[in-house]
């Protein structure tokens, strides 16, 4: 059955193989369209060209190659969806709007992906997210070890420099039921690059179950940016209400010793800078500094003191 639908489907491709060879001797700008309801059907190592830098597909259409197949590069892509029929090792050749983004993946069974160069939906923060990417995304479903790519119009090092400058905090984050959440544990992730060109893997110990998450793009790992000086301090303040209440003139904090000098920065979940109040002094372990005008929402408060930091999330109702 297996070997019947491979022939099938390389005959299929042939035959469309041969369309398009006619079509392009007409208009050499056509490009290779799979419309609503269609499907293309790429075998792995296939000699296959396009005449066109993007091979489209219709939101309905599929472009599937077979797993293993490593086709793809930022003169020949497939803006659309992608599947990758069967297990193995197998790169994902998205892109969109210009810009090449493929996906690799080690799956079970079969993967499927799509990749969009615009910001991706808006969502809260979850537990070990910093902050989100604001330039791409892609969906995903399936089962498998992914590795997403960027390069230096993804806005890697805005974000890296924004939160803690590790460019080792990058992650793969995906969205669920409205918070973005690390999809492999804290610390899991492996960075490669720099900030202009590079890529992260999810946890190679422990396949993704990608069907858990809507959307996919880069985050920060909370736990990365923090040294273990720095995660102790932030286990050494807590804040005396959390949630706060939007009438509350103050945030008050306890700290595990009295402190001079220290530096306390608000930000918004996105990483934005809100306002800086330095020079703060704890009496009896006991903090407190003026809250500004915030609306109902999650923020950062960055503790600096004699070289280290700590970081805690506070709830606005």
């Amino acid at each position: 059955m297996i070997k019947n639908y491979f022939k099938s489907n390389f005959f299929y491709v042939n035959i469309l193989l041969l369309f398009a060879m006619l079509s392009f001797q007409k208009n050499e700008a056509q490009k290779l369209f799979v419309g609503d309801g269609g499907e293309f059907y790429l075998q792995k190592d296939m000699d296959f060209t396009t005449n066109d830098k993007e091979v489209a597909v219709d939101i309905l259409g599929e472009f599937s190659v077979e797993a293993g197949s490593d086709w793809g590069s930022d003169m020949e892509y497939v803006d659309g969806y992608v599947t990758a029929i069967g297990s193995g090792e197998t790169k994902l050749p998205t892109g969109n709007n210009g810009v090449y983004a493929p996906i690799f993946t080690k799956h079970t069974g079969n993967i499927k992906g799509f990749y969009f160069n615009s910001a991706p939906p808006s969502g809260s923060n979850g537990t070990n997210v910093d902050a989100v990417a604001d330039v791409e995304y892609w969906k995903l479903e399936g089962n498998a070890e992914i590795t997403l790519p960027w390069n230096d119009n993804s806005g890697i090092e805005s974000l890296v420099n924004n939160n803690g400058g590790n460019l080792s905090s990058v992650a793969i984050i995906g969205l669920d039921n409205g918070t973005w959440d690390l999809i492999s544990s804290a610390l899991t992730n492996t960075v490669n690059g720099d900030v202009q060109n590079g890529d992260v893997t999810s946890d190679a110990n422990n396949i993704v179950d990608l069907n858990g998450f809507t959307h996919f793009t880069f985050g920060i790992d909370h736990q990365v940016v923090l040294s273990i000086e720095d995660q102790e301090m932030t286990n050494g303040i807590k804040l005396v209400s959390n949630p706060i209440k939007s009438t509350d003139e103050q945030i008050q904090f306890i700290t595990k010793n009295d402190m001079k000098n220290l530096q306390i920065t608000l930000y918004d979940i996105n990483g934005r800078l809100i306002k800086v109040f330095k020079n703060i002094k704890t009496s009896g372990k006991r903090g407190t500094i003026n809250k500004p005008n915030l609306r109902s929402g999650i923020y950062l408060l960055k503790f600096e003191h004699e070289g280290k930091q700590g970081i805690k999330k506070i709830i606005i109702e």
